[in-house]
């Protein structure tokens, strides 16, 4: 080394924690198996010439008498609600695994990623 100038440090004072990310990718992975396992039966249920009625995503009452009559329709809207809140469920598994290892800045990101998807969604159901 030149004179006057400082040898690095062999060890670092800080100590680098592994991003956990196990309970976010099977959180992932579990949404997109439950949507595509929906789809699958929706599809199989209207292969085999179950009579599908039309029916409202909001009625609570209509989907559970579809999930319990294998009404394609309802099948179909399970998987949908599947595909949406997954990525939502997602990003707080994120947040929680990041609080675990006192990541502040990473709970802070993940949260704030959360209300910009809740803020679009509201701004999606209201029509604006």
């Amino acid at each position: 080394m030149s004179p006057g100038v400082a040898e690095p440090d062999a060890t670092p004072d800080v100590v680098r924690v592994a991003a956990p990310r196990h309970l976010t990718s099977t959180t992932l992975s579990a949404g997109v198996a439950v949507s595509a396992a929906c789809f699958l039966l929706a599809g199989a249920a209207e292969a085999l010439g179950v009579t599908s009625r039309p029916g409202d995503m909001t009625d609570i009452g209509a989907l559970l008498q579809g999930w319990l009559s294998l009404d394609p329709w309802a099948w179909a809207s399970l998987g949908t609600f599947a595909v949406i809140l997954t990525p939502a469920l997602a990003l707080l598994v994120t947040a929680w695994e990041y609080l675990t290892i006192r990541d502040r800045r990473s709970v802070l990101l993940a949260l704030a990623v959360l209300a910009v998807l809740m803020v679009s969604a509201a701004v999606a159901l209201l029509g604006y």
